[in-house]
């Protein structure tokens, strides 16, 4: 398996670090981490099935995880922005995408505002905004990216 590390930089001038795993003839499959996940801890048997079954796994750390710059401001949205620009600088076209938990919405958002580009998504036990009791115990600043994101009727975290 070949796995290539790398910080790229987006327009805005922020760095993005991603991770990727051969082969290079492969699905292309960005992968969102989860809230508060660390972006590019990995775990070996999912990225053995899903080369496995012919995907080139890939996931970069959210914005102010890892080696990722900060984006204040962010919104859950704004990751297909994100995710354009990388899979621009890795020469990719196409992609499929899924997320665990917290990365659940950002491959829902790439599937809704990359249409096209983004071929299918998946969210597996994706979290969505709640009552602002449900964000006890969640470091301020995420509690932040998940108010901003929510409905305007939807319970905010403080």
């Amino acid at each position: 398996m070949q796995t290539e590390h790398a910080t790229i930089a987006l327009a805005d001038g922020r760095a993005a670090e991603v991770l990727t795993y051969g082969p290079a003839d492969g699905l292309p499959l960005v992968t969102h981490h989860g809230t508060p996940g660390g972006g590019l801890v990995s775990y070996q048997p999912t990225i053995d099935t899903e080369m496995a079954r012919g995907c080139e796994p890939s996931s970069s750390a959210r914005p102010g995880y890892g080696q990722s710059a900060p984006h204040p401001g962010r919104r859950v949205a704004d990751v297909a922005a994100d995710v354009a620009e990388i899979l621009d600088a890795l020469d990719v076209e196409t992609f499929i995408t899924w997320g665990r938990s917290g990365g659940g919405p950002h491959a829902l958002a790439c599937a809704a505002l990359l249409p096209g580009r983004c071929l299918a998504a998946a969210s597996i036990a994706g979290v969505a905004p709640g009552t602002p009791t449900a964000w006890t115990g969640w470091p301020a600043w995420d509690r932040k990216t998940w108010r901003s994101s929510a409905p305007p009727n939807a319970g905010r975290p403080s």
